[in-house]
């Protein structure tokens, strides 16, 4: 039986920062909780799109999290060429790892207009410290992105252009359906084709046939800012796509849940 003074998702509305209706769906936060990590978005402030705000090689002390927008963490090579490594949506945070390693080995840009707020990643230590479930619940969102850097990798390794877009498309659906992003079967993508193209290792002609396909195969339509995927299960069969999340959600629920009931077993009632 839930605790009653944790909080319900549907309470939670958009405009509550998308990190804590993310950490709610995975599991349900309590008002404590919930205060810890509003702290970590005291100080927020606006990034313009198309801006480069961290380069490669840089030193820096601070972690950001993406409240609204959409930006891309890439390297650039000496021929010119760009590639992608992944996408920052809302709810994810920029430079987990600052405390750590303050010299970045990536550069990374605003694609719309960003909201991203700043905290000093020794905060992170007092949360863990202090917060147990939501230590589990940053290990787990490490755990995730660094599951997409690995997709990323057998993506444009091995998958063809047409399974790789289909993959990519999947994933930021999911990404974005666990902080209520999504509508139905759609959801908007504020993505040029060329970006697409530097995620995947394709030519824009190639990117442009390629969804051209999927569009005619009746799997997706596309807008300039919105995809509506038509064959959800169709697309999973051609990706071979696997939600591996909802039992890593699963299994971290089951820790907390195990953890929280041995507290509760060694606390001593007070009479």
């Amino acid at each position: 039986m839930k605790s009653p003074n944790l909080i319900d998702s549907e309470l939670l509305n958009k405009d509550v920062p998308p990190l804590i209706r993310k950490f709610n769906f995975v599991q349900p936060l309590n008002m404590e909780e919930i205060k810890a990590l509003m702290k970590m978005h005291d100080n927020s402030h606006f990034i313009d799109e198309s801006t480069v705000f961290l380069n490669h090689g840089d030193v820096h002390k601070k972690c950001f999290i993406v409240t609204k927008g959409w930006a891309y963490r890439f390297n650039d090579l000496s021929n010119g060429s760009r590639q992608i490594i992944n996408f920052y949506l809302p709810g994810d945070i920029i430079s987990p790892f600052a405390v750590v390693i303050p010299r970045t080995t990536y550069s990374v840009a605003s694609i719309t207009r960003l909201e991203v707020s700043e905290f000093k990643p020794e905060y992170l230590v007092e949360l863990v410290t202090t917060q147990p479930k939501l230590g589990l619940l940053y290990g787990w969102l490490l755990g995730r992105d660094d599951s997409i850097v690995a997709e990323q990798v057998v993506r444009v390794g091995r998958r063809s252009a047409y399974k790789r877009t289909a993959h990519l498309l999947l994933e930021l659906f999911h990404r974005l359906k666990i902080i209520d992003e999504t509508e139905n079967n759609a959801f908007s993508m504020p993505l040029a084709q060329h970006f697409l193209a530097d995620t995947l290792g394709l030519s824009l002609v190639h990117m442009n046939r390629t969804l051209k396909k999927l569009r005619m195969d009746k799997l997706i339509n596309a807008t300039s800012n919105e995809i509506i995927l038509l064959d959800i299960d169709k697309l999973k069969e051609i990706a071979e796509y696997e939600a591996y999340y909802l039992e890593q959600i699963k299994n971290l629920s089951t820790i907390i849940e195990n953890h929280t009931a041995s507290n509760n077993q060694q606390t001593p009632n007070v009479a």
